[in-house]
């Protein structure tokens, strides 16, 4: 993910564009930010931006007037958002190493991509308010925003990334000034990613025939860029790297477990900040791409060379007519499917932005607004809603949904995902009727004093019920009560092999509970082929599987564990663990599948 959102609170919040950005390295030829978005044209706000202006609007007031916009700032209010978008780092090599032309179209294609995304994020602003006692979600007319393009990292390797810093006030239908909604580009920053680089990777290859390498994560690099360069120019990235590797291996020490997908994101933002240098000064432009070249022929690679391998004079176009909108559907579909089990739009406009082929000719502003129009198909052809129905009679958006609906509540899903959540909570129905035995000896061969909740799953787990969930949220000890219970079912001769969603999942299953462990995707993989599995993967009957982060694992993959007649046919009993604040079903199954989790007293914890 290289598009970030930060929160800019505080009276000084504009302050940093006005008073450091133009001054990140001197006469370097950054240019002055520039207005976007219909909230600014409301203000008469056009071109470059003026620093009065800006400081102006970032506490609230009309620029002109001087009046305020809607309700006064307090000390912690936020102010703004700031989107930051890094280009991959072949773009930033050829824009350092490329002559004068060269340069021109790099930036003028990132800037294409950048405001691009700001159009995409204005056709998606809502604010909110109360009307009729109730807060609802509404449209807003227009974002105000300042882009402000910057053209090195702190440790003056190229890195193109622009600064967006949208304002916190928008202008609501009924002509009031209020707060933005700040919750898709908040919570949808990978969205934002792979719309942004999709945008650049279609715009450079427009431009300069640009040719891309498949891309992972929705991000690509140029294909004639060699990693040596862009490793060379990769100080910052290095540093950061390094940061939060310790961060991670600190974080699992002291919780002893991986951090949540949003929990990395918060590292990864900590490890940014921990280690940021301080700004270099005093550098001119043209020194800074001659010592550019001079590092790149330094490794053994001439600037002209690179630049001219990576830029096309037989530009083969690629309009976006020409592009199947089936296959790009069906691998977004895929994608989704393979992560997830229920989605949200955002996330069909991320998974369709990145299976859009990188050798797309097509300008950013219509590539996106295309991105939109199928996932409205996809979803209106493909999938379910998870959502409560809309009522007859009330207020909707220009999204076609309630006003009353916020952009994070509605939930989609495919009719597919939708049998299997069902066919999973009938199977796991009949499985916790059968009932079982507890083994209560579990829970003395802790070495840790156990709770009472913890002394049931040890006992559960080590016990012959078929199937044992255990439903909690992260930091209440299921691990530490599931290491007797692996040392128990031991001691009696009984098999238990531990599976997770990821490699690093498994190991730390594996160190802290003693149980053999690997990712579900293997033993998956070792029981689909036609040959005897590995000795490891081939339990006996009545082996116990623990599925741990089991909110994590997509349907599918739950599905076939449970269903494809590998539990039932090979005669194992399951341990499912899951965190109490992420279902691993969808919203039509969840209700029955807590319900039938907490059934036996003594399978939950």
């Amino acid at each position: 993910m290289t598009v970030r959102v930060q929160t800019l609170k505080g009276a000084d919040a504009g302050a940093y564009y006005v008073e450091h950005l133009p001054s990140y390295y001197l006469d370097a030829g950054e240019p002055p930010g520039r207005w976007h978005g219909k909230g600014a044209e409301r203000l008469d706000l056009a071109g470059e931006v003026d620093d009065e202006a800006f400081l102006a609007l970032m506490a609230g007031l009309h620029p002109a007037t001087g009046n305020h916009l809607g309700r006064r700032y307090g000390d912690h209010t936020a102010r703004g958002f700031d989107m930051t978008a890094s280009a991959p780092k072949s773009v930033s090599v050829l824009f350092a190493l490329g002559d004068g032309p060269t340069r021109q179209a790099v930036l003028e294609s990132h800037d294409a991509a950048a405001v691009a995304l700001v159009d995409w994020v204005e056709a998606h602003a809502h604010t909110r308010y109360r009307q009729q006692g109730e807060i609802g979600v509404f449209d807003a007319e227009g974002i105000v925003a300042a882009t402000f393009r910057q053209h090195t990292s702190r440790t003056l390797d190229p890195q193109l990334h622009p600064h967006v810093v949208i304002a916190n006030r928008v202008r609501s239908t009924d002509g009031r000034w209020l707060a933005l909604d700040a919750r898709l580009i908040k919570h949808d920053q990978r969205t934002l990613s792979a719309l942004y680089h999709a945008a650049l990777r279609s715009e450079l290859r427009r431009r300069l025939g640009v040719e891309w390498n498949e891309p992972t994560n929705a991000i690509a690099e140029i294909a004639t860029v060699h990693p040596d360069v862009l490793a060379e120019f990769s100080t910052r990235t290095g540093q950061v790297e390094a940061r939060f590797e310790e961060k991670l291996e600190r974080f699992e020490a002291a919780f002893g477990r991986q951090p949540t997908q949003r929990e990395r994101w918060r590292l990864e933002r900590e490890a940014v900040t921990d280690s940021r240098p301080a700004k270099v000064h005093g550098f001119d432009a043209e020194a800074l791409h001659e010592q550019w070249a001079d590092q790149a022929r330094a490794i053994g690679y001439e600037p002209e060379r690179v630049v001219a391998a990576a830029v096309s004079t037989e530009l083969e176009s690629h309009p976006i007519d020409h592009i199947s909108r089936t296959e790009v559907a069906a691998a977004a579909l895929a994608a989704l499917a393979e992560g997830q089990s229920t989605w949200r739009a955002a996330e069909v406009v991320r998974e369709l932005a990145a299976a859009v082929p990188p050798g797309l000719t097509a300008e950013p502003g219509r590539l996106l607004a295309w991105l939109d129009e199928v996932a409205a198909d996809v979803i209106d052809t493909h999938m379910v809603e998870l959502s409560p129905p809309v009522p007859e009679g009330v207020e909707l958006r220009s999204d076609g949904r309630p006003v009353s609906e916020s952009v994070l509540h509605r939930a989609l899903s495919t009719p597919a995902i939708v049998a299997q959540e069902e066919a999973l909570v009938v199977w796991a129905d009949k499985r916790i009727e059968v009932g079982g035995v507890d083994a209560a000896a579990a829970g003395r061969r802790s070495t840790m004093e156990l709770s009472g909740p913890q002394r049931q799953v040890a006992a559960a787990v080590a016990g012959t019920r078929e199937l044992v969930l255990v439903v909690g949220p992260a930091g209440t000890g299921k691990t530490t009560a599931l290491a007797p219970a692996v040392a128990q079912l031991r001691a009696e001769g009984r098999a238990v092999f531990g599976v997770a969603p990821s490699a690093t999942a498994a190991e730390v299953l594996s160190t802290e509970t003693g149980v053999g462990a690997d990712t579900i995707d293997k033993l998956l993989i070792e029981h689909r082929l036609a040959r005897r599995p590995q000795s490891e993967f081939d339990l006996t009957t009545g082996a116990t599987v623990v599925v741990d982060e089991a909110a994590m694992v997509p349907t599918a993959k739950l599905a076939e564990l449970a269903l494809a007649d590998l539990a039932d046919r090979r005669g194992w009993r399951g341990w499912w663990e899951i965190p109490s604040s992420s279902p691993p079903w969808g919203a039509r199954a969840c209700s029955r599948t807590w319900s039938t989790a907490s059934a036996p007293s003594s399978s939950t914890g």
